[in-house]
């Protein structure tokens, strides 16, 4: 893959914005880390949109060769629901710019919970912190220390 093109799945095109250091490992928190930094920093690099498995899940402990050991079948079907509302394919290919604006013009906070329903990160409330501070017109935040 190219170094210019992230895979992101179409519900992590909504946690990046949630993303404040916490996750499933080290490594996972590490890499997480650096994929949101790259589209913090260069808003018109290429993502190409997927429903299952993407960039963000390659350093998860719970990805296997038949997919999410964790949440199975259940991240794809919300992949499938985040794709639609955000009017993507799977496949698709367009600017960080361009999703991130999807994202603002189509998600408000409290769609969260019905979108990313059963994810234990809604919780946490980052999630919903994040989107609105997109729909503020706020940057793409981080882990606390990127």
């Amino acid at each position: 893959m190219p170094d210019d093109l992230i895979e992101l799945s179409a519900h992590h095109a909504l946690c990046v914005h949630g993303f404040r250091g916490m996750g499933y490992s080290e490594g996972f928190v590490a890499s997480l880390a650096g994929i949101v930094a790259r589209l913090r920093d260069e808003p018109g690099i290429r993502v190409r949109v997927r429903v299952g498995s993407d960039a963000v899940c390659r350093a998860c402990p719970s990805l296997s060769a038949g997919g999410c050991l964790r949440y199975g079948q259940s991240v794809v079907r919300q992949d499938a629901r985040v794709a639609q509302v955000l009017g993507v394919e799977s496949g698709e290919e367009m600017s960080w710019d361009d999703l991130r604006t999807r994202v603002r013009d189509r998600v408000a906070p409290g769609d969260l919970a019905d979108l990313c329903g059963g994810c234990p990160w809604l919780g946490y409330g980052v999630c919903a912190e994040g989107i609105a501070e997109l729909r503020e017109g706020k940057p793409l935040r981080g882990a606390p220390d990127t």
